[in-house]
């Protein structure tokens, strides 16, 4: 064969192998083109609303994916797809495995802008869209969906005007609304008439004069001859379209000058209190006069022509009077801080208060205050007394501090008892009634121990847990005893260990009625009454007080499982907290015997029940509070109330008196 047939030969040797390399690659390449179209996932979108639907853009804001065909192919785990179209607000969509193939997105159409104004261009215009009140401009901006709107412009001189219109999505709205002047007239007397009136600076007549006028603010002022001039300010608004001014012109004035020493008194015309610089009539007689606490006035009459300056000085002097101190017994004596001498004494004091004390070794200081008078001597007299016989004269507490037993003074208010038909887990007897105090009273600060009950009892000893186990009447015997120990009048008639009467007119020891008891429990030191010592909050704090904790688990059949106060059984008083009026031991460790008889019968009286002993009879009386025993937060609210008629373990007493 030839080099040529061999050349040949090689040639389509070659071409053959290339064209045969060729087509396995397309077949590769076709195998994996459309192995991934298989095997890749596609999502197509459908866009509204059909406005937005017509001209949608897709742009691929994360990851690897690519449009074919108007899907959307994802490399990867996910991609997020920003979809907008004009006029619309832009949103995304992140694609992930578990994306449906089929993605709707829903286009939020961009606001209209709107801008409105006057004409003519005023200030503080109401603006009202669609008769609701937005804003007080000049002009009147916002953003508006589509739909059809009333703008309306308010302004005190013009009438209303309005707008209406159809907003269409990213729509660009310039709106002007024309305003007419309001109609109105301004009516202008004067005493005497007959004055001449100028209005803005333009004379418009003599009074009586009713002149017609547009909406606007008027400078008004008012002459006649031989009278001080008057301006005035007069507006005419679509809500006081007519108004009016009757002026009482006042004489041609002059000016008073007054200079006063010392300064801080009181400087007065014809008995009106005027500055030291003023204006008075011309032509009248006027009393001048300057006075001040503690000196002597002074006076002047004067008369001054028109425009004419009056210049007048008052220099005052001190007022003295005579002041006789005495005492019942000699005694130191200061006033206003400063030694005196011994009473008795003979003092000239300047005529203002003077603050006056009595001092004596082992008797309580005496303070009164006096303020001496030119025009009689005064006598300050102290009786001297120790302070026994001072506390037992006022009528305070004297041996029961002597036990350990400390009171607060309540100043009560009107308010309703028992609790209102809403509260929270309320029983039937926690009856309401409004109750108000004509007296201040005492109060115990801590139930009454053991130990002061010993006292009572003889039998000594005791401890600082509260007593209890003890009866009503035993409790009633406690404080009169108390009160007997301190020379008040018991407030219990007691016959052969009971309660026959009660002396309303004591001011002895005794229980605290129920009414009190709740005001100091609901509502004293607090804005509102409470539903519980504490507040109105349906939970215990942490050593709130003395309640059936966790510790009686599986001893009694309700307890508060979540609470440990750390006693089991009754706590010492005071172990707690004292609540805000520093009242301790109020809603827990033993409940507590009150005065009143216990009742459940429904108020039929009109008014509040005054200075309310509860009702008139005999039974049980009333318990109030929560003990170591209580196991329900509903049964310590203050409202809680009971009938008892013997004494139990959990129940005890604190005591109140009157204080006048």
């Amino acid at each position: 064969m030839s080099s040529i047939d061999d050349a040949i030969a090689k040639g389509k040797k070659r071409r053959k192998g290339v064209a045969i390399a060729s087509l396995i690659g397309l077949i590769a390449v076709l195998v994996i083109y459309f192995s991934w179209l298989f095997l890749t996932k596609g999502y197509a979108f459908v866009v509204s609303p059909e406005r937005a639907a017509a001209t949608p853009q897709f742009a691929v804001t994360n990851g690897t994916a690519v449009f074919i065909s108007e899907k959307l192919y994802v490399f990867g785990s996910h991609a997020e797809v920003q979809i907008s179209a004009p006029k619309y607000q832009a949103a995304s969509v992140i694609i992930n495995e578990t994306s449906p193939s089929t993605i709707n997105v829903t286009l939020m159409p961009l606001p209209a802008e709107l801008t409105v104004s006057t004409v003519p261009s005023l200030n503080e215009v109401t603006w009202y869209l669609n008769n609701e009140k937005m804003s007080v401009s000049q002009t009147f901006t916002t953003e508006l969906a589509q739909g059809s709107y009333t703008v309306s412009a308010s302004h005190p001189h013009f009438e209303r005007g309005e707008v209406q219109f159809e907003a269409d999505i990213a729509q660009q709205i310039e709106k002007v609304i024309p305003l007419s002047p309001i109609k109105g007239a301004i009516t202008i007397n004067s005493t005497p008439s007959g004055a001449s009136v100028a209005l803005d600076g333009k004379d418009v007549g003599t009074t009586p004069l009713t002149l017609d006028t547009e909406g606007g603010k008027y400078e008004v002022v008012v002459t006649k001859s031989g009278l001080e001039p008057l301006k005035d300010v007069i507006e005419v608004t679509n809500k006081r379209l007519s108004p009016s001014r009757n002026y009482n012109l006042k004489p041609l004035q002059a000016q008073l000058s007054v200079s006063t020493t010392p300064p801080g008194g009181v400087l007065t015309v014809n008995n009106k209190p005027v500055d030291n610089n003023s204006r008075v009539d011309a032509s009248s007689l006027h009393t001048v006069k300057y006075e001040k606490t503690g000196f002597i006035s002074q006076s002047e009459k004067i008369q001054l022509a028109p425009g004419e300056n009056k210049s007048l000085s008052f220099n005052l002097k001190k007022e003295l009077g005579r002041v006789n101190i005495t005492a019942s017994l000699n005694a130191k004596v200061s006033v206003n801080g400063a030694p005196q001498g011994q009473t008795p004494l003979n003092l000239t004091l300047q005529a203002l208060p003077h603050t006056i004390t009595f001092e004596r070794e082992g008797y309580r200081s005496v303070t009164k205050t006096v303020t001496p008078s030119a025009k009689r001597a005064v006598t300050v007299h102290a009786d001297m007394l120790t302070e026994f016989e001072a506390r037992r004269r006022e009528g305070k507490p004297l041996f029961a501090t002597t036990l350990g037993i400390q009171l607060a003074l309540i100043t009560p208010k009107t308010f309703t008892m028992g609790s209102p038909s809403n509260e929270k887990d309320r029983q039937r007897n926690e009856v309401q009634r409004e109750v108000s105090f004509s007296r201040k009273f005492w109060v115990s600060k801590h139930e009454i121990t053991q130990a002061q009950f010993a006292a009572f009892t003889g039998k000594g000893g005791g401890s600082a847990l509260p007593v209890s186990n003890v009866s009503w009447d035993e409790a009633a015997a406690f404080t009169n005893w108390l009160s007997e120990k301190e020379g008040l009048t018991p407030f219990y008639t007691i016959k052969n260990g009971r309660v026959a009467g009660v002396d309303t007119t004591s001011k002895g020891y005794r229980l605290p009625t129920e009414a009190e008891w709740e005001f100091v429990a609901k509502l004293n030191r607090r804005a509102s009454p409470t539903t519980f010592v504490w507040g109105d909050q349906y939970r215990l704090r942490d050593k709130q007080g003395n309640f059936a904790d966790a510790s009686l688990s599986g001893k009694q059949t309700f307890i508060l499982k979540d609470y440990n106060d750390g006693f089991a059984n009754k706590a010492p008083v005071g172990s707690f907290n004292a609540e805000r009026g520093g009242f301790f031991d109020l809603d827990g460790n033993v409940r507590e015997w009150v005065h009143d008889i216990y009742d459940v019968a429904i108020s039929t009286q009109s008014g509040s029940y005054a200075d309310y002993l509860g009702p008139v009879g005999q039974g049980k009386h009333v318990v109030k509070g929560a003990s170591y025993l209580t196991g329900r937060l509903k049964n310590i609210r203050a409202s809680v109330r009971s009938g008892e008629n013997a004494p139990a373990e959990d129940i005890g007493f604190r005591i109140a008196r009157y204080e006048n």
